[in-house]
């Protein structure tokens, strides 16, 4: 039985580094109203067009992001999705925000966060047609703003975020993730959501952690980690159906 499982180690083993050697990390940029803005690329080995995300960072930046994305990159690329990681506060010459500071940068995020959908629709391996967001406390807020405006966005993955807007009248398929003791963002935020995505009629998937606060602990993140495949395989697949659909 030990020889046995020790196979099996060693076979886990094997599969994870082919699974990590099949994805190309490299360094791109695009300009945002004059400013050079950064993106690390996460594309997988294959051939053809994929379908994208976007993983947004939270207040603490690229240096704390959250949500353990630059994980999640690899992850989804291996999954065979292309992934791509903007350095949106390269627009406004932050490393990491105070509270303070969000509300008043929200625009101009916002502005560099459709910019990196236009550049990374242009890239050779991704599907323009199908591209994703995926944000974490602000970069949740930014995702689903950014999907309020821009047709162009055709999946919305948030978690800890929240959405201010009136009078949206469509939203792409989202997923809601949400602590209960988040004294960060209230749940109540996650609430809201809920609600605009039902007054506008789209489809969304909503699950709130009960002992959770703004930060999600171990289990709570192997967790999201299965719902977030599950609402990304019924939603955005990696491929196309015979109709043409994702």
């Amino acid at each position: 039985m030990t020889k046995i499982l020790a196979a099996v180690c060693i076979l886990a083993s094997i599969a994870a580094n082919c699974a990590h050697a099949s994805v190309t990390e490299t360094r791109g940029s695009y300009n945002s109203d004059g400013r050079k803005v950064l993106v690390e690329q996460f594309e997988p080995d294959t051939s053809g067009k994929r379908p994208a995300l976007i993983l947004l960072h939270g207040s603490g930046g690229v240096l704390f992001p959250g949500l353990d994305l630059r994980k999640r990159a690899r992850s989804l690329a291996a999954e065979g999705y292309a992934v791509y990681f903007p350095h949106f506060f390269n627009r406004t010459g932050h490393f990491l925000v105070r509270p303070s500071q969000v509300h008043e940068n929200l625009p101009v995020w916002t502005r560099t966060v459709q910019d990196c959908v236009t550049y990374v629709s242009t890239r050779p391996k991704v599907d323009a047609d199908r591209i994703g967001l995926f944000g974490y406390s602000l970069g949740g807020y930014l995702s689903l703003s950014t999907a309020a405006t821009d047709r162009r966005v055709k999946v919305v993955v948030e978690a800890s975020g929240a959405l201010d807007a009136q009078g949206i009248s469509r939203m792409p398929p989202t997923l809601i993730l949400h602590g209960a003791l988040d004294t960060t963002v209230p749940v109540e935020k996650a609430e809201k959501v809920e609600s605009i995505l039902k007054r506008a009629g789209a489809p969304y998937e909503k699950h709130i952690y009960p002992e959770e606060p703004h930060l999600f602990s171990p289990t709570a993140m192997k967790d999201i980690t299965v719902r977030i495949g599950a609402f990304l395989r019924r939603y955005f697949p990696t491929t196309r159906s015979s109709s043409g659909k994702s």
